[in-house]
């Protein structure tokens, strides 16, 4: 994955010639991982050899989840403070969703720590 780690200026020029299926190819590896900057990806490839693209869709649907997850707890903890109980059913499913989201974030962290 290319980092924007601060503007350096590109002032340098490399001319190649490839073959029209050699430009597709080339096309085709960069829409694959989602990569726009024909320069940014050559140059990348030039100089390390590999382009790692991570899809951190899974992680935004975690980011979700817990954001849902922290809501529902906060509401149980206004219905505990301004009644002083809260039903067992409505913890037992507070419960179950939190360990619903606990077994995604473990299985998607996994996933992620596999490619390293």
């Amino acid at each position: 994955m290319l980092l924007n780690q601060g503007y350096v200026p590109c002032n340098k020029q490399i001319h190649i010639k490839i073959p029209e299926n050699e430009l597709q190819m080339i096309h085709d590896r960069m829409e694959k991982i989602g990569v726009k900057n024909m320069s940014a990806y050559i140059r990348k490839m030039a100089i390390d050899g590999y382009y790692i693209h991570i899809d951190f869709s899974e992680l935004l649907e975690i980011i979700k989840l817990l954001k849902i997850d922290s809501n529902n707890i906060n509401q149980i903890a206004k219905v505990a403070n301004s009644c002083g109980t809260v039903d067992g059913k409505t913890i037992s499913d507070m419960k179950e969703n939190h360990e619903r989201v606990l077994k995604k974030v473990e299985k998607t962290f996994n996933k992620y720590l596999d490619i390293y």
